[in-house]
C-alpha cells in the first residue's frame, strides 16, 4: 500500500468516518445465505474499514482543507 498524506478539516473527518460506519453497517445488514466464504470476505471488508478508520483518525486537521 502506498502512503498518501491528507489534511482534512474537523467537518471532513467526522463526514469520512460516519460514511465508513454506514458502509460497516451495510456490510452487517447484507442479507444473503450464510457461508464461511462469505463470513470471511465480510471479516476482510470490516478489516478494510477498521485500517481506513484508524488512517482517518490519525489525519492532520487543519482549520481550512487546502483544495
Amino acid at each position: 500500500m502506498s502512503e498518501l498524506n491528507i489534511q482534512l478539516t474537523r467537518k471532513q473527518q467526522e463526514m469520512l468516518l460516519r460514511g465508513l460506519r454506514y458502509v460497516r453497517s451495510s456490510i452487517a445488514l447484507d442479507a444473503q445465505n450464510w457461508s464461511e466464504q462469505l463470513e470471511e470476505e465480510r471479516h476482510q471488508k470490516y478489516s478494510e474499514i477498521a485500517e481506513l478508520e484508524s488512517l482517518l483518525n490519525g489525519a492532520k486537521i487543519v482549520e481550512a482543507a487546502a483544495i
